[in-house]
């Protein structure tokens, strides 16, 4: 394979444990939980795609090398050059993004007095892997009534609410979460 065909490869299967599950939910399809199906291969496709995106690179440089050995032009070289460095771009932002997630999480605390008649509450929520998990999570619940606020934390394994008691229950919560693929508790 080509190492210009190879380096996108490796930007797609990079991309696909996020790219996939964040479209849905745009499209409000969140819940049909694709995101947690995809998140117990998640590192494994970064990994994937570091290894296709090296084997790419290698390539490239070896055909640069037998090319120059031979005094010659490198077919579509400042193409393949361009696609490789766009598909190290893409792994390389998906793979920051993904460490940045655990290194330096979003500040998801709750602060101060909640709102009159507003509940606050840490719901634990085992199986987020990346951003794109907060956002799965966070997007199902701000779509119920009487949800105010939510912010998932994949630090924390837990989502932050401020809801209305008297429009949601814990178990409403709990239970759209777990639509969405990933494990609610009830908090202790």
């Amino acid at each position: 394979m080509k190492p210009s065909r190879l380096g996108l490869l490796s930007a797609v299967v990079a991309s696909s444990c996020c790219v996939l599950p964040l479209l849905l939910v745009v499209l409000g399809l969140g819940s049909l939980g694709l995101g947690a199906v995809l998140r117990r291969f998640h590192w494994s496709l970064i990994g994937v795609a570091l290894s296709l995106l090296s084997y790419a690179w290698w390539v490239y440089f070896k055909e640069q090398r037998q090319c120059h050995a031979a005094h010659c032009e490198m077919a579509q070289g400042k193409t393949t050059r361009l696609a490789l460095l766009v598909a190290s771009v893409v792994v390389g932002l998906f793979l920051g993004v993904n460490l940045y997630t655990y290194a330096s999480p979003r500040s998801h605390r709750l602060t101060g007095v909640p709102t009159t008649g507003l509940t606050q509450v840490v719901i634990p929520v085992a199986g987020m892997t990346c951003l794109t998990c907060e956002l799965t999570v966070e997007s199902s619940l701000k779509r119920l009534n009487g949800v105010e606020h939510a912010e998932a934390n994949v630090a924390d394994n837990a989502v932050h609410v401020s809801y209305n008691p008297t429009q949601v229950s814990l178990e409403d919560l709990v239970a759209v979460i777990n639509k969405t693929g990933y494990r609610a508790t009830r908090p202790k």
